[in-house]
């Protein structure tokens, strides 16, 4: 137990407390500190976290500073550890100067944040189970997938799968585009579908439970127009960049290897039948439902991927933020980013909007052509502009609830900024 006096005499944090590698958001690196106490995850900088690492209850502040002065060049004042402290006692952070009362109502606040973040019209979240006990049962046996010797076989058996599958696009089209189907056998790719994607989320829980994180959700989302289980992973945000890929990458993973049972019926079964046609409906499902989820524009696991492999905290965000800046103060706004995160969000952001751009071309064609055959083309022009107005009202109306909610320190992820 430290004492009062040790406390501001030879700081430490308060057990539990966890602190994540650097991450660049924008043109400042910033590192996660979470609370497991209250659930909060705080942002601070790199002087920040350099002192934090160092709050152990070894070192005087003397020393603190001392050791700042050595790497950053720069003594501290008595207003700067007067700053740092007073965050500190804000997020309860300190061993021996702890208010239950204030731990309480962080942990409350937290809670409210969270509750908020599961709730709006066009996504929301229905939490089912913690995880947690149940992962870390299944870790002990489950420990040898997470060795080279199965992931490389394994990697190169999903890498097959995917090449034979694009090989025989064709066949599989005309296989699940053609012919009556029993009732049975539709429900059967239902529940096999559902179950693969609950492994597909059961797959991230377990690498981030088995690189040390927590998993605290696994539950049902609704997000517009598609409902999925999830599994929450926000652990991931302390973790090394390759640990993060890693996290992210085995959702993709695990599907596709689920997808190889199907595949051996495809291939070595019966030519016809309900087992060939539903393992041929899996199979070609499944394949282009991992495509999907590797594409880095949508906030999928493939955009997770990308995120973390390059470091940054929001890819898209951010880039979106560096082209505000640019249009409204020209190179000079930028000029404080990495000359690569530069290349990397002008790139990104680019690119994001020529494929937001093809898609919506190709989507309005589609339903134009569609509702012209069924109501003409003067009806079909008049229900794509009556469309396009309720949708730029939605777009506004969800603009300014986000920046209402902003005013929150907290985001969709469950990270909030430190003050």
């Amino acid at each position: 137990m430290t004492t009062a006096e040790e406390t501001w005499t030879r700081p430490r944090l308060r057990p539990g407390v966890l602190l994540g590698p650097g991450q660049w958001r924008g043109e400042k690196l910033v590192h996660h500190v979470k609370d497991p106490q209250t659930g909060w995850y705080y942002r601070v900088g790199p002087r920040e976290y350099f002192l934090l690492t160092r709050m152990d209850g070894t070192r005087t502040l003397d020393e603190l500073a001392a050791e700042y002065a050595e790497v950053f060049r720069r003594r501290l004042g008595p207003e700067s550890w007067q700053q740092l402290f007073a965050m500190l006692h804000r997020r309860q952070l300190l061993d021996g100067a702890t208010d239950p009362a204030e731990l309480a109502r962080l942990t409350a606040t937290a809670a409210e944040n969270a509750a908020r973040h599961k709730r709006g019209p066009l996504s929301a979240r229905l939490p089912l189970l913690d995880p947690e006990r149940l992962f870390s049962r299944l870790l002990p046996a489950l420990r040898p997938v997470f060795s080279w010797w199965f992931v490389l076989p394994a990697l190169a058996a999903v890498l097959a799968l995917a090449g034979y599958v694009a090989l025989h696009l064709p066949e599989l089209i005309g296989v699940v585009g053609g012919g009556h189907r029993p009732l049975v056998a539709v429900l059967a790719a239902v529940v096999i579908t559902w179950t693969i994607v609950f492994l597909h989320e059961c797959a991230h829980g377990l690498t981030c439970r088995h690189f040390g994180g927590r998993v605290t959700e696994i539950g049902v989302m609704w997000r517009f127009p598609m409902l999925a289980p999830y599994c929450k992973v926000d652990d991931v945000v302390l973790f090394s960049p390759r640990r993060r890929v890693a996290t992210a990458f085995a959702g993709v993973f695990v599907s596709m290897l689920a997808l190889l049972p199907f595949a051996a019926i495809w291939i070595w079964g019966p030519p016809s039948g309900v087992p060939h046609d539903l393992s041929g409906t899996i199979l070609l499902f499944g394949t282009v439902t991992a495509a999907v989820n590797l594409v880095p524009f949508l906030r999928l696991d493939g955009y997770y991927m990308l995120s973390h492999a390059l470091n940054l905290v929001d890819l898209r965000a951010d880039s979106y933020r560096f082209y505000g800046r640019l249009l409204r103060g020209g190179p000079g706004a930028v000029a404080g980013y990495r000359t690569r995160d530069r290349v990397v969000y002008g790139s990104y952001g680019l690119a994001s909007l020529l494929f937001g751009l093809t898609l919506l071309v190709l989507l309005v064609r589609f339903w134009y052509v569609s509702l012209a055959t069924w109501v003409g083309p003067f009806w079909a022009i008049t229900i794509l502009a009556a469309e396009a107005v309720l949708v730029a009202a939605a777009l506004g109306w969800l603009h300014r609830r986000r920046t209402r909610a902003g005013a929150h320190p907290a985001s969709p992820a469950g990270v909030a900024a430190a003050g």
